[in-house]
């Protein structure tokens, strides 16, 4: 499983793209150190759009000179580009760009808002795009929109359409945050029996499932799962990054790190005691739910001091019963 956080581009919704480079340069730091593979921090569009932040169009110089001195071969920058919204003549060769992969996203495949009737001139405008894009050096995702309301014979189509230009990966998105896991593994069933490259998938949030949705999709068969750090989003927001970090942790996995998307959270997006991020901690190692508690109502600790508290009973072996005083001396120690 590969992450591809997009915490800048869609978090972008809820503030209009009005990031500080403070908050984008920590945003990639954060990825970089959580040993995320990818990072998306906006929209590539021709022009800019009154009421709406740079990053909402994300120029090739203000990447550069926002990310050039952090940039890192392990944590690869993305942008998402609409069609319609851009050409090929607003993306330089890749060997000039600190971008690495152009999700080209789909937003309507119907003709007309009828969802009856796809539009195949624009799956084949869109095939064409991905190849000029892979031919300047870029990883290339074709992303789909709304993909519940598409057919089985529509998504097939679609499939045969996409598959000569081989993007890297196809993604659908749960737009509406509508499917259950049933629906979903259906879908993603239906694109397997047409296609045979990698798949991706991005969920919302609307059903509280996205996340486990997310996690779902990738043992059948997905190969990258799209988050947002502290589920930031349009409407409901989206899967968490942090959870999908700790999930592959629980899992044994050790190339991802949970601290750092963590501690973005605590300063960017909104702190650990509304988020009740502290339980899910110890929920995630099996430890009684006492400590959390304990340092959320009896302490002021920053968040990192948390965590390493609690890392600290697990590592002793302290966590699955709670014991007061004992409690209490570690916390003395910080």
């Amino acid at each position: 499983m590969r992450i591809l956080d997009c915490t800048l581009r869609d978090g972008g919704y809820t503030n209009k793209w009005n990031f500080s480079k403070e908050q984008v340069v920590e945003s990639y730091i954060a990825c970089k150190d959580a040993g995320i593979e990818y990072t998306e921090v906006g929209f590539r569009r021709t022009s800019p759009e009154e009421g709406f932040g740079v990053w909402y169009h994300t120029p090739e110089s203000l990447i550069n000179e926002t990310l050039k001195n952090v940039i890192s071969e392990h944590t690869k920058v993305a942008v998402m580009a609409q069609m319609g919204t851009f050409t090929i003549d607003d993306f330089v060769p890749k060997k000039e760009s600190l971008i690495s992969m152009v999700r080209v996203l789909i937003a309507y495949h119907c003709n007309n808002k009828d969802d009856s009737v796809l539009n195949v001139e624009l799956i084949k405008e869109t095939s064409e795009m991905v190849s000029k894009l892979k031919a300047l050096g870029y990883e290339v995702t074709i992303n789909i929109g709304r993909i519940d309301k598409m057919t089985d014979t529509q998504i097939e189509e679609t499939c045969k359409l996409i598959t000569p230009c081989s993007p890297d990966y196809f993604y659908i998105a749960d737009t509406y945050g509508n499917l259950g896991i049933v629906k979903m593994n259906y879908i993603l069933d239906v694109i397997k029996k047409s296609y045979n490259g990698k798949i991706g998938f991005h969920a919302h949030d609307n059903l509280l499932n996205a996340t486990v949705k997310s996690i779902d999709s990738y043992y059948n068969g997905v190969s990258i799962i799209d988050g947002t750090m502290g589920g930031i989003g349009r409407g409901s927001g989206n899967a968490k990054t942090e959870l999908l970090i700790a999930h592959t942790i629980m899992k044994n996995r050790d190339e991802y790190k949970l601290l750092p998307a963590l501690e973005y959270c605590e300063k960017w997006i909104g702190s650990y005691k509304n988020n009740h991020v502290l339980y899910f901690i110890t929920g995630m190692y099996s430890m009684h739910v006492n400590y959390a508690i304990t340092l959320i109502e009896t302490y002021d600790f920053t968040f990192s001091k948390c965590f390493n508290i609690l890392m600290h009973v697990y590592n002793e072996k302290k966590h699955n019963f709670f014991d007061g005083n004992y409690m209490k001396s570690i916390c003395d120690l910080y």
